[in-house]
């Protein structure tokens, strides 16, 4: 105990809060992309060989050059992408749901055959989507898809099975029914993990997108890669990965701002706008 007359210290927080809107972080975020560019830009010039580490200069002539079909492959990749988390993710928490419901020797069962699919090599089960559903689309939907899958359902899964015993305890005091355990307990209890394993997996629905795209596409950016790998145009190659990167980037704001809308009574968020 600190001493009569004696003025304790004040204790610091560990992080400053971050205060203003849902965008707060773009700012941030833009002068890391500037700060990265400028330290590869130098690093390049440095190194001195531009076919194995072309400079950001390289990469936005080449962009100016052939920005018609960069854009639409990048559309591809996206739609790709976005229609990939979405299933994934709708699938991962129908399933996480569902192992809750069931009986518990069903959903070890169940939950045994997740693991054994997670623990095969993505390669080849990529591979086997580009072979039952084609080259198009559709495969590489179901690889992204597969990708969030995995990434969603075990966190969302845990955090359903964890939920405080007294809540439950008052859930039978007034003899709910599953659903509405479900929507008034599991559920908003489980928000903030969901939408954590939310940005992992939208995160992951990009990677399952260029890798469906390697193993057989005609169009997307997984496919620029392969094709200018090639012919030996290193350029490009970057030039794909960093619309990659900036699809991740734009997919994971989104979820972001969503989490802060949804999710204004949580402590991270709260700390946030105080």
């Amino acid at each position: 105990m600190a001493r009569e007359g004696t003025a304790r210290p004040a204790t610091r927080p560990r992080s400053a809060p971050r205060r203003g809107l849902p965008f707060a972080d773009l700012g941030s975020w833009t002068v890391f992309a500037l700060v990265a560019a400028v330290a590869w830009e130098v690093t390049s010039r440095l190194y001195d060989a531009p076919y194995l580490l072309p400079a950001p200069s390289q990469i936005l002539r080449a962009l100016a050059e052939d920005s018609p079909v960069v854009l639409y492959y990048a559309g591809i990749t996206t739609q790709e992408t976005v229609l990939g988390f979405l299933l994934g993710s709708g699938v991962a928490l129908l399933a996480a749901m569902l192992f809750v419901w069931l009986p518990r020797v069903l959903e070890d069962f169940l939950y045994r055959i997740v693991v054994t699919l997670n623990s095969t090599p993505f390669v080849a089960l990529a591979s086997l989507a580009v072979v039952w559903f084609g080259l198009g689309i559709t495969s590489k939907i179901i690889i992204a898809g597969m990708y969030t899958f995995f990434a969603v359902l075990y966190h969302t899964h845990k955090e359903f099975i964890s939920v405080d015993p007294m809540r439950e305890h008052l859930m039978d005091i007034y003899n709910a029914t599953w659903l509405q355990r479900m929507l008034l307990l599991t559920l908003p209890s489980a928000l903030p993990i969901i939408f954590t394993s939310l940005k992992g997996g939208v995160m992951a629905a990009v990677n399952g997108a260029i890798v469906g795209e390697l193993f057989g596409a005609f169009e997307g950016l997984g496919y620029m890669i392969l094709d200018s790998r090639y012919v030996g145009n290193t350029v490009r190659v970057f030039l794909a990965a960093v619309f990659c990167t900036l699809i991740g980037w734009v997919l994971l704001g989104i979820v972001t701002v969503a989490e802060r809308l949804l999710l204004p009574w949580h402590v991270s968020i709260a700390r946030e706008r105080s």
